[in-house]
């Protein structure tokens, strides 16, 4: 976490240090947190937890975050350019009062290797991928001339392009 501690502020690094204290596992950032396009007061903070005890993490995360059973949901992720698929718990955690926004992913600690393997391509994202991200980011929190929506389907694809490329080809082979 000392490697992010200026783009987050001493609030939500002390925060997210005691999240970390609390739950007994290291949280793993990713995202535009580790990358150039992280928006101090506007993107949201990516964590991944690999822990061999996903049941005691769930109730402590939910107790530390005071989330309901409902705000987390069972995912399963296919891991691009292997058949492997893995599971894992995410929930998203918003407190207005402390400007922090969070999106958690729980991973049992078998998919360790392929989770950290993903995790270190999204953070090394190429300067092509990126230079589209700041753009669109700059577009919808700085001049606000496009939509919640469409930054997110933008953002989306531009990021499937890279790490799904299989994606795309399957959408114009159905359309076709």
């Amino acid at each position: 976490m000392e490697d992010i501690i200026n783009k987050l502020g001493d609030d939500k690094y002390y925060f997210l240090k005691k999240l970390e204290y609390y739950i007994g596992t290291e949280l793993i950032f990713f995202g535009s947190i580790k990358r150039c396009d992280f928006m101090k007061e506007n993107s949201d903070i990516d964590i991944a937890i690999i822990t061999d005890n996903i049941d005691s993490t769930l109730k402590k995360l939910q107790s530390f975050l005071n989330l309901s059973n409902n705000k987390i949901r069972k995912i399963i992720q296919k891991i691009p350019n292997k058949n492997t698929i893995i599971y894992g718990y995410k929930t998203n955690y918003e407190n207005t009062e402390g400007n922090i926004s969070l999106e958690i992913i729980i991973y049992d600690e078998k998919y360790r290797k392929d989770v950290m393997v993903h995790i270190n391509k999204i953070n090394n994202f190429p300067i092509y991928i990126l230079i589209p991200l700041i753009i669109l980011k700059y577009f919808y929190y700085k001049l606000n001339i496009i939509s919640k929506e469409s930054l997110n389907f933008l953002k989306k694809k531009i990021i499937n392009l890279y790490l799904h490329p299989e994606l795309d080809e399957n959408l114009i082979a159905l359309k076709i």
